[in-house]
């Protein structure tokens, strides 16, 4: 590591179990994150910030108004931008050790595969059922480790799914919901709680530190301020 580098993280290398063996494969590791809205902003940001080789982003969508309530990466002067290309701007300026690559797109089954071959770890921020079946079928396939998150109101969730002998989403969840087209309600801090917990499951896969939740269902309710796990 350089003298940089070895500034840059000197919190990470101090972690007991991790140190700079930990770094190193972080720095070596390729993420795909799908969404960068709020889940997506919080786990961006701590991804990019701690030191990881290679993230890609994909998102199609552009930033409206509504979105600054949750969505960190924006701001005022950014409605109208294209998400993907504003996020990754943004990331480089965070830490332009880290290569970004921005897919300014709407995933699909006929994409999905060209794209995820390229990553070793798919992070679903999501906020609609029909991509993350998209996920989770092409991560099936390619046998590429899923971190599930999604957030509502003052609820959340979050799982890993195709590790280490651990079920699908469609296993968990196996009829889709026919989504109404309605916004949903959500507090501005509970994608950040989900994004936040979703990063730290992207970095113990990529480096081997302490155990995922693969095979289980960790359940938020910020209003009891209780966190639950299932077996699944």
């Amino acid at each position: 590591m350089t003298k940089e580098e070895n500034s840059r993280y000197e919190r990470q290398l101090w972690v007991s179990s991790f140190g700079e063996e930990g770094q190193k494969r972080r720095a070596a590791g390729r993420l795909l994150v799908v969404g960068a809205g709020g889940l997506g902003s919080a786990a961006l940001q701590y991804l990019c910030a701690g030191g990881v080789g290679h993230i890609g982003i994909v998102e199609y969508d552009t930033v409206s108004l509504s979105n600054l309530q949750r969505q960190t990466l924006y701001t005022t002067a950014d409605l109208g931008a294209p998400k993907a290309e504003i996020a990754a701007r943004r990331l480089t300026a965070i830490n332009p050790n880290v290569k970004i690559t921005a897919y300014p797109l709407r995933l699909t089954e006929e994409n999905s595969e060209a794209i995820f071959r390229d990553y070793d770890v798919v992070v679903d921020c999501t906020d609609n059922y029909a991509a993350r079946y998209v996920i989770d079928r092409q991560c099936g396939l390619s046998g590429i480790p899923m971190v599930y998150g999604t957030a509502q109101e003052a609820s959340g969730q979050v799982s890993v799914f195709h590790l280490s002998g651990a079920g699908s989403y469609a296993a968990l969840y196996p009829e889709q919901v026919v989504e109404a087209g309605l916004p949903v309600g959500v507090l501005s801090p509970m994608p950040g709680i989900v994004g936040s917990i979703e990063a730290m499951e992207t970095l113990k896969i990529l480096t081997g530190y302490g155990r995922p939740l693969a095979g289980q269902l960790l359940m938020i309710d910020a209003r009891e301020m209780t966190f639950t796990l299932f077996r699944v």
